[in-house]
């Protein structure tokens, strides 16, 4: 969560929630109406801020939430007591009447798990839902293929346990022609018909637009959700969800020559005029981004120059004279609809989760 002071407004994180919830009717709106749509709101939101992701997904009608890390789903908790939500990381013997007080569905990664659940089940310790994650191409998390035979086999041995939802995670979902799709589909397909009596979910943001055959039950988005396009080279249409300012905090005239920033990588052709925006890799934006990336300002790109530092980026502003001598208060986008996180990722090679989850916690965040 942020950690600014309310009158630090060098840097400035918006977040647009109507953005939010209308990715959410879009992806939802791909289904039938019998699958359901939960949401991913694991890493505080990808970033944004579990609370009001959370309150905005509610209000458009989302009911299910995943969750990485047990204590994100206890924070969740904080926010609804009526939601469900499911923990990927699994459950041990610490912590597994937290389960049961906060009310939380563990997803079960291997067999050791699964039997520990078996036996508090049998001493009236636990008795609650889980789901269970089996592996069909990740080699990650989840049952591997010696397990899932075994527990197919025994599956008499855990009548005690109330299997509410069985899953799988696509490796290739990104790539729609990748032949491993069909592969992962095919093996979760025959686990399915074991679990009939449990609900299944395979498809990520990816999956979701591959075709209804990966649907199943549930799906799960994250990154769709807050604008990230979760293909490699297929573009769909999604809301921009984020938009970063940065405060110009100083202008400079530097002469022919001049160099700028650490290790001197940028010396001036000619005299400019080198503005410095309060904001760094401190703050999430990647040294990568070093003379690689351009800033907004009324439209106009504004090139970085030199190396990005860790609170400080300083930018071309020579094509605005008249700024060196303006009094009025300076913002510029660093990340808006025309320089997103998609195309910002490609950038620096990577991809839109990194650039999302990576934005620090000193920004003012304000909801739109």
């Amino acid at each position: 969560m942020s950690n600014y002071y309310p009158n630090d407004d060098n840097a400035i994180l918006e977040i647009n929630l109507k953005a939010l919830s209308q990715n959410y009717k879009n992806l939802k709106n791909k289904l039938d109406k019998e699958t359901d749509c939960a949401a991913t709101i694991k890493a505080d939101a990808y970033g944004i801020g579990d609370k009001v992701a959370v309150k905005s997904l509610i209000k458009s009608g989302c009911k299910t939430f995943f969750v990485a890390h047990f204590s994100e789903a206890v924070r969740l908790r904080e926010f609804s007591k009526t939601i469900k939500v499911f923990c990927y990381h699994g459950i041990n013997k610490k912590n597994y009447k937290d389960f049961i007080k906060f009310n939380i569905v563990p997803i079960a990664n291997s067999l050791e798990q699964i039997l520990m659940i078996r036996l508090l089940n049998i001493k009236n310790r636990f008795n609650k839902n889980i789901a269970i994650h089996f592996d069909t191409g990740m080699s990650r998390l989840g049952l591997d293929t010696s397990e899932t035979k075994w527990l197919i086999k025994n599956k008499d041995k855990i009548s005690s346990i109330k299997v509410e939802l069985i899953m799988s995670h696509l490796a290739c979902a990104d790539q729609p022609n990748n032949p491993m799709n069909k592969k992962q589909l095919e093996r979760f397909d025959t686990i399915r018909k074991e679990f009939k009596e449990s609900k299944a979910s395979l498809a990520n943001s990816a999956g979701i637009f591959l075709n209804k055959k990966y649907h199943f039950d549930l799906v799960r988005p994250g990154i769709a959700l807050y604008g990230g396009n979760p293909f490699i080279n297929k573009k769909i249409d999604l809301k921009n969800v984020i938009n970063l300012k940065a405060k110009v905090i100083q202008i400079r005239q530097i002469q022919k020559n001049d160099t700028v920033g650490y290790g001197a990588t940028f010396k001036a052709k000619k005299d400019m005029l080198v503005g410095t925006i309060a904001i760094g890799y401190a703050d999430g934006i990647n040294r990568k981004f070093s003379s690689n990336m351009c800033v907004f300002l009324d439209g106009k790109q504004l090139k970085v120059l030199g190396r990005i530092s860790m609170d400080l980026i300083t930018i071309d502003m020579t094509s605005l004279p008249k700024l060196k001598k303006s009094k009025k208060i300076i913002y510029v986008d660093v990340i808006n609809k025309y320089n997103d996180i998609n195309s910002l990722s490609k950038n620096i090679d990577t991809i839109s989760y990194e650039v999302l989850t990576s934005l620090g916690n000193r920004y003012k965040r304000q909801y739109i």
